[in-house]
């Protein structure tokens, strides 16, 4: 699924599981990191494959990058995120800009690994255990559209717990919700 919004499902599921301990911002920079494999071959030969990122070899690279590059580069996203909210919506929209090595780790770990999962059952060229094994043995375990679906609702499961922690989080600090 590149360049997609399926793959932030199950990442808002888990900020709205573990809000401390998972960076949002991190698990969906790894996202975009890991689709840049799709996205180049498709620019250079035509064909979006997914040889390399796409493997648990690839993810785990993915995953050290996600953890500590994107963690500033993540923060720094919250940042100018942060400034361009208006008042009223910053009290809904804005979070703190500093992510803890555990939530980057989090973030970064799930994002990677969570990626090469969902296109496992999607696409026929991802190879998880590459260079070690040619076997796909989740390719097409459910239909795509069930997959879809399975992260449409992970998402909305995911939006809905944040916008319960939130509003929890307002009414402890004894602010009026509209």
């Amino acid at each position: 699924m590149p360049i997609t919004p399926f793959h932030l499902g199950p990442g808002a599921l888990g900020k709205s599981i573990a809000p401390r301990y998972f960076s949002f911002t991190v698990f969906a920079f790894s996202q975009a990191l890991i689709d840049l494999e799709p996205i180049g071959f498709f620019l250079f030969t035509g064909d979006p494959v997914h040889p390399y990122l796409h493997t648990a070899l690839g993810a785990a690279v993915v995953f050290l990058v996600s953890w500590l590059a994107g963690r500033p580069v993540c923060e720094w996203a919250l940042r100018v995120w942060n400034a361009w909210l208006s008042p009223a919506q910053a009290r809904w929209l804005a979070y703190e800009p500093k992510i803890t090595p555990t939530a980057a780790a989090i973030g970064a770990f799930v994002g990677a690994y969570s990626h090469v999962a969902i296109d496992s059952i999607m696409h026929v060229d991802v190879k998880p255990f590459a260079p070690f094994s040619a076997v796909s043995p989740w390719l097409q375990v459910i239909s795509i559209e069930t997959l879809q679906w399975l992260c449409v609702l992970a998402g909305s499961l995911g939006v809905a717990g944040l916008v319960l922690l939130r509003r929890r989080e307002l009414r402890g600090r004894g602010q009026s919700q509209p």
